[in-house]
């Protein structure tokens, strides 16, 4: 199957590690150009290097996404973009007695208002030219139940579900697709860095029986971004095991 990646200019947010490198080293290796970009520029710099040592095309750049001159500098200085993913993102656990409005407010900012702004930033040229497409990383948190999951953070990815689809529904129509990707429990540091026993927690309530892989998420951005995805806008695909069935 062809994508039809090759030579698209690829921006990715959160790309220092985790499902956004992998989400980075997939395109790289369909023959995409990689834009890499972290608020930790080192991380950044490491996924670049990574994509270059595999035989691609990258380059890192450091991005704080709740900086909406930031991030419109950055997007201005990279041209023409094809493809953007909001992989951008923190996570948190516990419950609302547990988070105080500064911490509510920062997740918030992250995840919901840091994807506004790529993609406010990024929309402009893509409707110009009439071509385009956008993957936010949602999760199964903002579909359904929560296991461990802090009200910030549910609250935050089912807002990304509802601006990727009034943004799809307003783009529909100019060349320009937009979906988001929902996965379940994912096997990074993020999840990793959780207190002992809540990864194997997190692994028991997945009918597979295992957390994801970055790259299995990986691959369904990239599916999305492509040509093969072509008829496809306002979808959010969830990557989770079997644990939320709709």
């Amino acid at each position: 199957m062809d994508l039809h990646l090759a030579g698209q200019n690829v921006f990715i947010t959160g790309a220092g590690g985790g499902i956004g490198r992998e989400t980075a080293l997939s395109f790289s290796r369909e023959g995409a150009a990689v834009a890499a970009a972290d608020a930790r520029l080192a991380a950044a710099e490491a996924t670049a290097a990574a994509v270059q040592e595999a035989g691609g095309r990258a380059i890192a750049i450091a991005v704080d996404v709740t900086s909406e001159t930031g991030v419109q500098h950055a997007v201005e200085s990279l041209g023409p973009i094809d493809v953007a993913v909001n992989c951008a993102g923190v996570y948190r656990i516990g419950e609302i007695a547990d988070v105080d409005p500064a911490a509510w407010q920062q997740v918030l900012d992250i995840n919901l208002t840091g994807t506004y702004l790529v993609c406010r930033a990024i929309l402009p040229a893509m409707l110009e030219r009439g071509s385009g497409a956008i993957v936010n990383l949602a999760s199964i948190s903002g579909r359904t139940k929560s296991t461990l999951a802090a009200p910030s953070y549910v609250a935050s990815k089912a807002g990304v579900i509802g601006l990727t689809m009034a943004l799809a529904s307003q783009c529909a129509g100019r060349g320009v697709r937009i979906n988001a990707v929902a996965p379940g429990p994912i096997d990074t540091d993020m999840i990793r860095s959780l207190p002992d026993g809540l990864p194997d927690r997190l692994a028991s309530t997945i009918p597979m029986g295992r957390l994801g892989t970055a790259r299995e998420i990986a691959h369904a951005i990239v599916f999305l971004a492509s040509g093969a995805a072509s008829f496809i806008t306002g979808e959010t695909l969830n990557v989770n095991g079997g644990a939320f069935m709709v």
